[in-house]
């Protein structure tokens, strides 16, 4: 199987063409599981499918690294863009639409190893609750969905060991249902950019980057901090930058989108 892979600010994806439908027997759960086990296999956060439609310029399907497939992921949105220009699909500096299982999004490719998306519009559930993670401790959580559901909770310091112990905690509370959510401890720093770091359901861990979870903290931050104004740079695990803003299109979301090498799996 021939495949590309790519990172979207340290979100690492297996990006294959499967508009000739000839890899639809092998994109199964046990499959794609596989495909992203680090060390073992390919390794990535997850694996993308991109394939005709017969109204925008693409379709894409998002896999998560357990093999199940998700709604969305934005900076595999982004990775797609990309991907797509690659294989002669949309132009370059060109706005264009393409389909997810979220919902129809505008996307650009805005240069060589770059891109831009717009989101489905985002659903705020609350600014702050409190949630219980352990017998006497109670953790405030705003909620949003940006395609994926999001606990965002707001730190003075994302490195004190707090996320480490209490995010998987949140990625299963009942309060989130019985999908759970991801989950994103969040810095505003004072000249109004962030910091943020996430837990990832599906692939059951800390990633180097999550673009719905950027845009979830900027919503949420956004509501809740005057310091905070739109477009917000945040900043990633990985030590790159994403661009969350607004405007007449939506809310967007803007960073790496580079390909890392191209590849044929053996078996």
């Amino acid at each position: 199987m021939k495949f590309t892979k790519m990172s979207g600010a340290g979100n690492d994806f297996i990006m294959v063409d499967n508009r000739d439908g000839s890899l639809s027997r092998l994109l199964n759960r046990e499959k794609i599981s596989e495909l992203c086990r680090r060390g073992l296999s390919v390794g990535a956060d997850g694996l993308i499918e991109i394939t005709d439609d017969s109204v925008h310029a693409f379709a894409m399907k998002y896999y998560n690294s357990d093999g199940r497939a998700a709604s969305m992921c934005g900076n595999g949105a982004r990775c797609i863009c990309r991907f797509a220009a690659e294989l002669g699909m949309v132009e370059t500096g060109v706005e264009f639409t393409f389909v997810s299982d979220a919902g129809v999004h505008k996307g650009s490719v805005t240069g060589n190893r770059e891109a831009r998306i717009w989101m489905t519009e985002p659903i705020l559930h609350y600014l702050e609750k409190a949630i219980d993670v352990a017998e006497g401790i109670v953790i405030g959580a705003g909620f949003a969905d940006t395609g994926v559901p999001h606990a965002v909770v707001f730190s003075e310091n994302i490195k004190d060991g707090t996320f480490e112990e209490y995010a998987h905690v949140i990625r299963s509370h009942d309060e989130f249902g019985p999908e759970g959510v991801n989950v994103n401890w969040v810095k505003v720093q004072q000249d109004g950019s962030m910091s943020i770091r996430t837990f990832e359901r599906g692939v059951e861990g800390e990633t180097l980057a999550c673009g719905t979870g950027a845009v979830a903290c900027a919503l949420v931050a956004s509501e809740r901090f005057d310091s905070v104004t739109l477009p917000v740079r945040i900043a990633v695990k990985s030590g790159l930058f994403l661009t969350v803003g607004k405007d007449e299109s939506g809310w967007w979301l803007q960073g790496e989108a580079g390909i890392i090498y191209r590849a044929e799996t053996i078996s």
